[in-house]
């Protein structure tokens, strides 16, 4: 049986209540979570527990990464699974934001509203406890830990929330839930996130020496690991959500610098188990286990590593052969022999649409391998890397007209690291910089930020038609560029649905009824 984000959520819920709070006295039906199944210390860690999966399947799971990786031209995939063939269409269709719409198509936005939603709620209900006495050590480093693993988990619910949709729900542990919370836009919700990462940093300050995260699976954060990912998420949130060249040009840099340079200086990535903690790496990287029919590398980005290669796939001959099937791709950056696998067949039928072939996958482990593991059962599952950070950085100097340091930031990373290419000259100009920034990000964290290419190619570039792409710049036309507030949850608000992309919308950013 396949369960919808909404009914996974109450299984998830119903399952940590029980495990950890069947002894409980739960007097009060109206409200058992605040007054009465959080009774304890314990308590509150088990169901911290519940709402860090609850926000990590939202953002990391197969919904909606795939979908929003094709539609980026990150990845090409044809098949319907996770609604990859409609958001991949060519030209590019609306985001049908309809509750008639298959499970399938609906989860793309069900599965990071409903799980961010509930993340935060958890954590409202965390703090209202703390607040009303239910304590580990009476206002002592452990319960500021607990308000710091609180403070962190609604801040990156509220920061993707203001990523991915147009706009959103802000309610804190002291919103009056019987009265209408309204809609805020997405740049309050960043601005929301940011102010909620900074208080985490803050109690985290406080407990010192006694704290301890342990609510990312298989991974243990002191004080200052946890600050450092809080930083780091802070300048992703203040530099990604820009959907358009000229909201770019308003990002506020000085504050995305201030927390990238006091931002993570190792990967970051949770450990699959098996169970719950899964993540979309099974169907985008290469033999996880699922088989070779998944996402192949988006030609754009082979054509990023080799010019000479097209940066939209050939249509298909007639006797069924491929035109690049016998042309490996060649490029002086080492990582497409170290992180990139060429497959010489297609996999997906051409009348599905010849341009999501390609020859390549994804299988940095080959030479890298502790960079992740099968998204299912076992290793490390990507989510912020280091160099995600050091990019940040380097791209906050650039648009702070601080170019030398820029350059000698990105020449002591990954682009001479790892990809063993010429060092930039000091004397570069700001756009042949930008491009190399554009270039890592695209390569080097490829498979390590979910939805990167999402958020980076609305953002950096005009949007483009199909047939005019180039390798690193905007969106097509016609791609969301966010996504709509789910029909369902529009209904319960009393407001009308609402699309984005198409025809009618070729930047992706008008609602369209």
């Amino acid at each position: 049986m396949k369960f919808t984000i909404k009914q996974t959520i109450m299984v998830l819920t119903c399952c940590l209540l029980f495990v950890g709070c069947k002894e409980l006295d739960t007097t009060n039906n109206n409200n058992p979570d605040r007054d009465g199944v959080l009774s304890s210390g314990a308590d509150l860690k088990t169901v911290l527990n519940g709402a860090y999966l609850s926000w990590w399947r939202a953002i990391h799971g197969e919904y909606p990464v795939i979908a929003l990786g094709v539609t980026a031209d990150a990845y090409g995939l044809a098949w319907e699974d996770f609604g990859a063939q409609r958001m991949g269409k060519e030209p590019r269709t609306a985001y049908n934001n309809r509750s008639t719409e298959s499970n399938e198509y609906q989860q793309i936005a069900e599965v990071p509203w409903y799980g961010c939603l509930s993340a935060v709620s958890t954590a409202n209900d965390v703090l209202s406890a703390l607040d009303n006495g239910v304590s580990i050590d009476k206002d002592g480093p452990l319960d500021e830990s607990i308000r710091a693993a609180a403070y962190l988990l609604r801040g990156l619910s509220w920061g993707y929330l203001g990523l991915i949709f147009d706009q959103g729900l802000i309610a804190d542990e002291n919103t009056d839930l019987n009265a209408k919370i309204s809609f805020v836009d997405y740049k309050e919700m960043i601005a929301a996130a940011v102010t909620e990462l900074e208080r985490a940093i803050r109690s985290a300050g406080i407990a010192g020496i006694d704290f301890n995260h342990t609510y990312f699976n298989g991974v243990t954060m002191d004080s200052k690991q946890f600050s450092d990912l809080c930083h780091s998420y802070a300048a992703r949130f203040l530099a990604q959500w820009p959907r358009t060249e000229a909201e770019y040009q308003t990002v506020d840099w000085a504050k995305v610098l201030e927390h990238a340079e006091q931002g993570i200086r190792e990967d970051f990535g949770p450990m699959a188990d098996g169970n719950f903690w899964a993540s979309y790496h099974r169907y985008t990287f290469d033999q996880t286990g699922e088989g070779p029919f998944w996402a192949r590398v988006d030609q754009r980005l082979v054509a990023a590593m080799d010019p000479s290669q097209p940066t939209r796939y050939p249509e298909v001959v007639a006797n069924g052969e491929t035109p690049l099937s016998s042309t490996m791709a060649s490029s002086a950056d080492e990582r497409l022999s170290t992180d990139f696998v060429f497959v010489q067949i297609q996999h997906f039928p051409a009348d599905l649409g010849e341009w999501h072939y390609s020859h390549y996958k994804h299988n940095r482990n080959r030479t890298d391998p502790g960079f992740a593991g099968d998204g299912a059962t076992m290793g490390a599952m990507p989510a912020f890397l280091q160099a995600d950070n050091e990019l940040l950085e380097a791209e906050a100097l650039l648009n702070l007209n601080r170019l030398t340091e820029a350059v000698g930031l990105i020449n002591a990373g990954t682009r001479i690291i790892r990809g063993q290419l010429p060092a930039i000259d000091n004397r570069a100009l700001a756009p042949e910089v930008m491009l190399a920034i554009q270039y890592e990000r695209a390569i080097e964290l490829f498979n390590a930020a979910p939805m990167g290419q999402w958020f980076d190619r609305r953002r950096f570039g005009p949007r483009l038609g199909s047939q005019s792409v180039d390798a690193l710049g905007g969106l097509q036309m016609g791609t969301p560029a966010h996504l709509p507030v789910p029909a369902d949850e529009l209904k319960v608000q009393g407001e009308l649905p609402y699309n984005f992309g198409g025809s009618l919308d070729p930047e992706g950013i008008e609602r369209v009824f």
